[in-house]
C-alpha cells in the first residue's frame, strides 16, 4: 500500500488520491510498460514472425487488441487529466505493436497491410494530445529503425540477425517507412489533428469550468444557496452533489484523523474498516499505512485478531508479537509488526467499525494511547452524524427551495390552463410521480371532472378527457366531503381501491396521494399524484404538498376570475358576442391582412327595426330576449373564420373574411330571412322583428377601418330610409346617388 504523508496531505488534500485510483495509476503505467516491452520483442523478432506458431501470434494480436479497446473506454470514462493521458499514451502504444505484429506477420503470409501502421498514427494525431502523438510516432520511428539493424524487418526469420554492417540493412525500404510515418503524421496534424485538438481543448475548457463550477455550487449549497430554487440541478442531481459533498468531508476528516493518531502513536498503520450494509463483511474505508500488504479488498469480521474485537466489543492490546504472526487479517502477508491495538466503533448500541493501529517498535500500547484511538473512534463517529445532520439540512432547504419555486411559479400564471400545468410540474419538482392528475369539483351539479393528466403510471378504459363522474366512494370524492387527503399516509393498500371511477386501474402505483383543493373554505377539484414505489409521500413531503395543493386550488379561483373578466372585457354578456372594442382589434387585423393579400373583405353594420318600440311596447325582458336570439342566430349561420359582433344598443357589425360583394350580399340576405322569421312568445302575443344591413367591401371601399364603418354606416342608413328589412350596398348606393 502506497505510503502517505500525513504533513503534506492534511497541508493539500487535493493531493491525496484513493485507493482505487492508486490502482488504476498503477494499472496503466504498466500496461505502458507492457506496450514497450512488447515493441522491443517486435525490434528482436520474437513476434509477429511466420516462424512462430499462427495460435501464438493470434493470442498476442488479439490481447493487444482488447487491451486498446479497454484503455479507450477508460480515457472516455476519466475524462481529462493526467491519469488520462498516461491512458491515452498507454492505448496508442499498444495499437501501434499491434499494428506493427499484425503487418509484419501478414507481409510474411504474403499480404501487405503496413498501412494499418499508417491509420494508427492518424488516430493517435487526431485523438491523442500533441506529446501523446509525437512519443507514439518516435516509438515506431525508434522500433522500425532498432528492427532493421536487428535484421528482423522481414516475417521468415525468428530472433535477431545481427547486421555486420550498416550496408546490409534495407535503407530503402528503413527510410520509405519513417519518412511515410513522419508525413503521414505531419499531414493529418495539419488537415485534421490541429482542427480536432482545438475542439478538444475547448471542450475540455467546457467541461472543466462547468465540474468547477458544480463542485463549487455543492460545497455553496450548504454555506449560503443551499436548496436555492434557482439552481438549474434537478432532485437527483442534487442529491447526488449533497452526498458526494458529506462523502468526500467524511474521508477526509478520517484520513485527517488517522494520519494524527499514525503520527502521534508512531505507527505502521493504522486503518479503519467499517461494516457493509448487511453487517457481513468488514471493509476500508481509509487508512494510512508504510506497507504495500494491505488487502484491497473486505475481511471476514469473525476472522482473527479482528474477530475477538466484533465478537467482544472491547478495546483489543497485543503485544510482543512473534514473526510470521498471520491474526491480522488486513494483511496479506505477515508484516512483521510487534505490538497492535484495536478499538471497536459502537453507534448507539451498534457496532459500525473498528479502528486498528499497529507498530514494529518493541513498545506496547499503553492506556493513553488506547485512549487516544478511543477518542479518536468517538471523533469520527461525531463527523458522520454531522455531515448527516448537515446532509439532512441540505436535503430539507432544497425542498423548501422548490416549495417557494412552486408558490413562486403558480403566481405567474393566469389562466385555467396554465395552472394545471405549472401546478403539476411544481409538484413534480417537490415529489416526483408517475402519475399526476387534477380534477375540478362542480358543487351545483355535484359532479367531478378530470381536467389534465400527467404521466402514465395508471390507465383507463378510454380518453382521461372525458371523465366526468357524479360524487361516488372513491378516493377523489372522499376527499372532496372530508377536505382530508387520502388514503392514510399516502400508500394505496387496497390495489383494486376506486379513485375516480370503477374504470380506471392504479394498481401498478403502490404510493398515492388524493389532496383536496380548497379555495374560500370550498373545495373546487382535487389533486392526484402516484409513484409505483412505497413511501414516496413521508409527512414532511405530504405538508408541503397539502400547501401547494392549497395554493393550486387559490390559484385557480384566480384564474377563473381572470378569465371570466377577460371575456367580459372582450365579449358582450348579453348576446355572448364580441363586444365592440374586440371588433374594432380584429377590423384593424384584417384590414391589414387584406390589404396585403389584394383580397375584399366583406363589413355589415345591421340594426334592429323599430326596436325601441319593442322595448316599449312588450318590456325590457323581451327586448334582451330578442337580442338574444338575434346574436344566436347570427354565430349559428355564420362561418367560424367571420366574427359577428355586437357593436352597441340594438346595432351589430359582422366581418366576412375573405368575401366578395356578391357573397357578403347572399350571407346578408340569409341573415336577414333568419331573423325575420323568429317568432318571440310575449303577454301581449306574438313578435316578430325584421333588420336592416349595410354593406361595405374592405378594401375596395376603403382602406381605413373607421371609414369603412362610416361608409357601412350610410349604407344602412339607406336601408332604414327606403323601407327598412333589406340590404343596402354602399357602392350601389353612390352609384345611384350619382
Amino acid at each position: 500500500m502506497e505510503a502517505r504523508n500525513g504533513t503534506e496531505a492534511v497541508m493539500n488534500p487535493s493531493i491525496t488520491r484513493s485507493r482505487m485510483q492508486v490502482r488504476e495509476v498503477r494499472g496503466v503505467r504498466r500496461a505502458v510498460a507492457v506496450a514497450c516491452a512488447v515493441l522491443l520483442a517486435y525490434s528482436a523478432g520474437v513476434v509477429g514472425v511466420v516462424g512462430l506458431p499462427v495460435i501464438l501470434n493470434l493470442v498476442v494480436t488479439t490481447a493487444l487488441v482488447v487491451a486498446v479497446g479497454y484503455f479507450w473506454r477508460e480515457r472516455r470514462r476519466i475524462g481529462q487529466s493526467q491519469d488520462a493521458v498516461e491512458t491515452t499514451l498507454a492505448e496508442t502504444l499498444l495499437a501501434a505493436a499491434a499494428a506493427l505484429i499484425l503487418s509484419r506477420w501478414m507481409a510474411g503470409m504474403g499480404v501487405e497491410i503496413y498501412a494499418l501502421v499508417f491509420l494508427v498514427v492518424a488516430w493517435a494525431v487526431i485523438t491523442a494530445s500533441g506529446r501523446t502523438a509525437v512519443a507514439t510516432v518516435a516509438a515506431l520511428v525508434l522500433t522500425e529503425g532498432v528492427s532493421h539493424m536487428l535484421g528482423t524487418a522481414t516475417a521468415v526469420a525468428f530472433g535477431p540477425q545481427l547486421v555486420e554492417s550498416a550496408v546490409e540493412i534495407d535503407w530503402a525500404t528503413l527510410g520509405a517507412r519513417w519518412g511515410l510515418v513522419v508525413a503521414f503524421a505531419l499531414l493529418t496534424w495539419g488537415l485534421v489533428g490541429r482542427h480536432a485538438a482545438r475542439r478538444r481543448k475547448a471542450y475540455d475548457r467546457d467541461v472543466e469550468k462547468e465540474r468547477v463550477r458544480l463542485i463549487a455550487e455543492a460545497r455553496e449549497f450548504r454555506l449560503i444557496h443551499a436548496g436555492r430554487s434557482e439552481s438549474p440541478l434537478d432532485r437527483k442531481e442534487a442529491q447526488e452533489l449533497i452526498v458526494r459533498d458529506a462523502v468526500e468531508a467524511v474521508h477526509q476528516t478520517i484520513f485527517v484523523t488517522l494520519e494524527l493518531v499514525k503520527t502521534a502513536l508512531k505507527a505502521h498503520t493504522v486503518v479503519l474498516f467499517w461494516f457493509d450494509l448487511r453487517n457481513e463483511r468488514l471493509k476500508i474505508k481509509e487508512l494510512v499505512s508504510d506497507s504495500d500488504d494491505v488487502v484491497e479488498g473486505g475481511i471476514d469480521p469473525a476472522g482473527g485478531v479482528i474477530g475477538g474485537i466484533t465478537r467482544r466489543r472491547d478495546v483489543v492490546r497485543l503485544c510482543g508479537l512473534r514473526p510470521g504472526f498471520r491474526g491480522l487479517a488486513y494483511y496479506r502477508q505477515p508484516p512483521g509488526v510487534t505490538e497492535f491495538l484495536g478499538v471497536p466503533i459502537i453507534e448507539k448500541g451498534h457496532l459500525r467499525g473498528v479502528i486498528c493501529v499497529d507498530r514494529k517498535a518493541s513498545r506496547p500500547f499503553g492506556e493513553e494511547e488506547a485512549q487516544i484511538v478511543e477518542e479518536s473512534a468517538a471523533y469520527v463517529l461525531r463527523a458522520i452524524e454531522n455531515e448527516r445532520m448537515v446532509s439532512t439540512i441540505e436535503q430539507t432547504r432544497f425542498e423548501v427551495g422548490r416549495f417557494f419555486e412552486a408558490s413562486r411559479r403558480l403566481n405567474g400564471v393566469l389562466t385555467p390552463e396554465e395552472v394545471y400545468e405549472v401546478a403539476l410540474e411544481s409538484v413534480a419538482e417537490i415529489a416526483p410521480f408517475d402519475f399526476g392528475a387534477i380534477t375540478l369539483f362542480d358543487d351545483d351539479m355535484e359532479h367531478h371532472r378530470v381536467v389534465r393528466v400527467s404521466g402514465d403510471g395508471a390507465t383507463t378504459s378510454g380518453e382521461w378527457k372525458d371523465i366526468i363522474f357524479d360524487s361516488n366512494q372513491g378516493l377523489a370524492s372522499m376527499v372532496v366531503k372530508n377536505r382530508h387527503y387520502l388514503p392514510v399516509g399516502g400508500r394505496l393498500r387496497d390495489r383494486k381501491a376506486v379513485v375516480l371511477t370503477g374504470e380506471q386501474d392504479f394498481s401498478a402505483l403502490q404510493s398515492l396521494l388524493v389532496l383536496p383543493l380548497i379555495a374560500q373554505d370550498r373545495p373546487v377539484g382535487t389533486m392526484i399524484i402516484g409513484h409505483h414505489e412505497p413511501d414516496q409521500f413521508p409527512a414532511q413531503r405530504r405538508e408541503m404538498l397539502e400547501v401547494v395543493s392549497n395554493q393550486v386550488a387559490v390559484t385557480m379561483q384566480n384564474a377563473r376570475l381572470y378569465s371570466q373578466m377577460e371575456n367580459m372585457a372582450k365579449y358582450d354578456a348579453l348576446t355572448g358576442l364580441a363586444n365592440r372594442r374586440s371588433f374594432e382589434e380584429r377590423l384593424s387585423e384584417t384590414m391589414a391582412r387584406h390589404k396585403r393579400s389584394g383580397r375584399t373583405f366583406g363589413m355589415v353594420l345591421t340594426d334592429i327595426d323599430h326596436f325601441k318600440s319593442v322595448n316599449d311596447t312588450y318590456g325590457h325582458p323581451v327586448g334582451d330576449e330578442v337580442l338574444r336570439q338575434v346574436g344566436r342566430t347570427f354565430t349559428e349561420l355564420m362561418r367560424e373564420i367571420d366574427m359577428p359582433a355586437r357593436y352597441g344598443g340594438e346595432e351589430f357589425v359582422m366581418i366576412l373574411e375573405d368575401t366578395n360583394l356578391e357573397g357578403a350580399r347572399q350571407v346578408a340576405n340569409r341573415l336577414r330571412e333568419a331573423i325575420g322569421a323568429l317568432r318571440f312568445e310575449t303577454e301581449q302575443g306574438p313578435l316578430q322583428c325584421t333588420i336592416s344591413m349595410g354593406i361595405a367591401m374592405g378594401p375596395w371601399d376603403c382602406d381605413d377601418p373607421h371609414g369603412l364603418v362610416d361608409l357601412a354606416d350610410q349604407a344602412l342608413y339607406h336601408s332604414k330610409e327606403n323601407g327598412r328589412n333589406r340590404v343596402s350596398v354602399y357602392r350601389e348606393v353612390i352609384t345611384a346617388a350619382a
